[in-house]
């Protein structure tokens, strides 16, 4: 990470495209161009950003980012289990579910972010958000991911069970998406060895690893990247500032790289391989 006047450090060659696979940016768009001219990962201004919208009055936001900026956006459309009650009350209209097969048939992209949070709060009223309707409302999305074959971006804090119960019931229909990231991952190594990296989930599993959580507990999360293979590990910022996901991706890469034994060149080279492949590119 590049601080004061200090360069950033560049790769030995030049780099494939960086992708940061689960960012926000399109929350906060102000001084987007020029963020998106003049920032670098590694000396690299070739980032391209996966964009994911969460609760429904921020669709077309995206889509509007990606009708802006190109191949430097990867629209993503899901409703996050932060906004469950807002499905529940009607505020996110009856038939969300047909607006977002639309929007993902015209775009393409990702199906994200939605998933399971058991200890989230409202902050209006400082209560869980109830969690029999989260598990609904990803079953739902689950469906229309693998119905569209889209890959699907997943948050989960402290409901591994639970997701791992809704992943198996999908693969018992052979209903799963074809591509499936955790991002952020926060659970435990032994999780993805003994049951998300194995079987027919394994065969569509891929972890995720952000500075912004990940970093809070280095030693914990160098052994969470060691349990993925190398050929499904991707990285993201998490972030809503593309000036601080440029940062953040660096801090991010240089984890996964010494948790793998790579150098930085090879890191973004595999890094770039799997994110492409995440995309279906």
């Amino acid at each position: 990470m590049a601080t004061g006047n200090t360069p950033s450090p560049s790769l030995s060659s030049s780099p494939p495209c960086i992708y940061d696979v689960h960012c926000h940016i399109h929350e906060r768009p102000e001084n987007l161009d020029a963020s998106l001219a003049t920032g670098r990962v590694f000396g690299s201004n070739s980032v391209c950003f996966c964009t994911q919208a969460t609760q429904y009055t921020d669709w077309d936001d995206v889509v509007r980012l990606k009708d802006q900026h190109k191949w430097r956006i990867i629209p993503a459309f899901g409703v996050h289990p932060w906004f469950v009650e807002r499905v529940l009350s009607g505020e996110i209209p009856f038939g969300w579910q047909d607006r977002l097969r639309k929007l993902l048939q015209s775009h393409g992209g990702v199906l994200g972010e939605c998933g399971l949070d058991k200890i989230a709060k409202n902050p209006s009223t400082q209560k869980v958000y109830p969690f029999e309707p989260q598990i609904h409302l990803f079953k739902e999305q689950l469906a229309i991911a693998h119905e569209l074959s889209v890959p699907i971006s997943v948050h989960c804090v402290r409901a591994f069970g639970a997701l791992v119960d809704a992943l198996k019931e999908a693969a018992a229909k052979d209903a799963l998406p074809p591509r499936i990231m955790l991002h952020s991952y926060s659970g435990s190594p032994d999780m993805l060895r003994q049951i998300l990296l194995k079987g027919e989930l394994g065969r569509h599993m891929y972890v995720s690893f952000s500075w912004f959580v990940n970093g809070r507990n280095e030693q914990k999360s160098r052994e969470c990247i060691a349990a993925v293979p190398d050929d499904r590990l991707l990285v993201e910022s998490d972030l809503y500032s593309a000036d601080d996901a440029f940062s953040a991706l660096e801090l991010i890469i240089r984890l996964v790289a010494g948790a793998r034994g790579w150098t930085l060149d090879e890191a973004c080279c595999n890094l770039a391989g799997n994110s492409r492949t995440f995309f279906g590119m």
